[in-house]
């Protein structure tokens, strides 16, 4: 999709917020003649006609579809959009109580220019001479007369517009930048403003920035150097956040590592080995017979049974008994099992 123009960015704005409230291209829009009247003025001081808005409105399926070509472009474009739709959400109402009215879509649309253009950062510094040049642009005579129109042709040929306004405002944009030490911020702004000059002088009329052309030349030095410190610092926390990201790993690693050796550790001392000696089979771990193999066995007790001849609990006899070499229990077959499940003394 081809990308409008800077004065049609900036009517489709205002516009954009007049109808906000509603669905775009609907009757059910709550849009006052006194909000649509600011655009048609405004578009009278750009000379562009309802072909032309139409044309390049129409683009747009959503209402705020247009606002992501405000991030890259000039300050002036960027400011004089802000506070079109400023002045569109504060329009008087229509039954002329002069009551100021905007609804909370209308500023979170506002805001949401803010975030997209950055004007936040120099609102306070900017306002007053912003709403100066709105008011200028949006006057509602410039709908009735003719003449008025021709003056302000005149005064954009000859620089007046740019040197009352506009030169000002750029000013004080520019200052506020400086005062929050905002450098890269103040590079980026010039240099759209350089690249949009021919555009803005044919919206605004002739415009000198030799002033601004110096202080860049000022300021370049500070600024690349600001630019370097960024991109060290960029690459620092990058280094650190791979750091991070792969300590993170090892240790994931190093966990999973650990689980597994755990399971096969709990695996292994569920299994039975067994063992026949005298022709008696017995596991070297828990002591039982062929009879326990359906139990697990119990080797983390730490038993490690042997066959010896042991005098049997009830009589005299001697018969052979699995017994432990390391606590010498003798693992009775006549006992319960649960009677084994105790740790070795000597584990």
């Amino acid at each position: 999709m081809e990308k409008s123009k800077l004065d049609e960015l900036i009517c489709i704005t205002a516009w954009s917020t007049a109808f906000i409230d509603g669905q775009k291209d609907s009757s059910e829009s709550k849009a006052t003649e006194k909000e649509k009247n600011i655009v048609r003025a405004m578009r009278a001081f750009f000379k562009m006609d309802v072909d032309r808005f139409n044309k390049s409105n129409q683009k747009y399926e959503t209402l705020t579809g247009h606002l992501i070509e405000l991030q890259d472009k000039d300050p002036i474009t960027k400011i004089v959009a802000r506070y079109s739709a400023l002045k569109v959400a504060h329009a008087e109402n229509e039954d002329g109580n002069n009551q100021v009215v905007s609804s909370d879509k209308e500023w979170e649309f506002i805001r949401k220019i803010d975030d997209i253009t950055d004007i936040w950062r120099v609102r306070d510094d900017i306002k007053s001479l912003s709403m100066n040049l709105i008011n200028e642009m949006c006057a509602p005579e410039f709908l009735i007369d003719n003449d008025l129109l021709e003056i302000i042709k005149i005064e954009k040929e000859e620089g007046v517009i740019y040197t009352r306004r506009i030169q000002p405002l750029l000013k004080a944009f520019f200052n506020s930048l400086e005062k929050n030490n905002l450098y890269v911020t103040w590079e980026e702004n010039y240099l759209a403003l350089i690249k949009y000059k021919s555009e803005l002088q044919d919206m605004f009329g002739k415009m000198d920035l030799k002033e601004f052309d110096t202080r860049y030349k000022e300021l370049k030095p500070l600024i690349s150097n600001l630019k370097k410190e960024q991109i060290a610092k960029e690459k620092q926390l990058a280094k650190e956040l791979a750091d991070k990201e792969k300590q993170i790993a090892k240790e994931k690693a190093e966990k999973e590592k650990q689980l597994a050796k755990e399971k096969e550790e709990l695996e292994k001392n569920k299994t039975h080995e067994y063992s026949v000696s005298n022709g008696i089979q017995y596991c070297k771990y828990c002591g039982g017979d062929e009879r326990w193999r359906k139990h697990d066995c119990q080797r983390e007790l730490g038993h490690k049974y042997t066959l010896r001849r042991v005098q049997n609990k009830i009589g005299f006899d001697y018969s052979f008994q699995p017994v432990c070499n390391n606590c010498g229990d003798i693992r009775h077959y006549c006992e319960m099992d649960w009677k084994y499940k105790f740790k070795c003394s000597q584990k």
